[in-house]
């Protein structure tokens, strides 16, 4: 079993389940795809259309809006304050990383 930790987040890839401090955290399937590409590659910072890319599998510029939607939802799931993320940061200009 593939699992990945980072601060009080633990991510089960067979399950596909996520826990903060040991409660269960319902993400959808593609919340939950994002947080483990970003957790498998922590601190690399990826751009909204390689995210697209490696997460929706779309290599055609689309509207890129679904990432930062994803990542506002995620944050509002898995961070103690969604408005000073301490897990998924935004590096202004270029995407997002995973602070680890």
């Amino acid at each position: 079993d593939e699992s990945l930790t980072f601060g009080d987040i633990v991510l089960e890839r067979a399950t596909r389940e996520a826990r903060k401090g040991g409660g269960e955290v319902r993400l959808t399937a593609k919340e939950f795809d994002l947080l483990w590409f970003l957790a498998s590659h922590p601190r690399r910072v990826f751009s909204r259309d390689q995210l697209m890319a490696s997460v929706w599998g779309y290599t055609a510029a689309l509207d890129t809006g679904t990432v930062t939607v994803h990542v506002r939802r995620l944050r509002e799931k898995v961070e103690d304050d969604p408005s000073e993320p301490k897990y998924l940061e935004t590096v202004w200009g270029v995407g997002y990383r995973l602070a680890a």
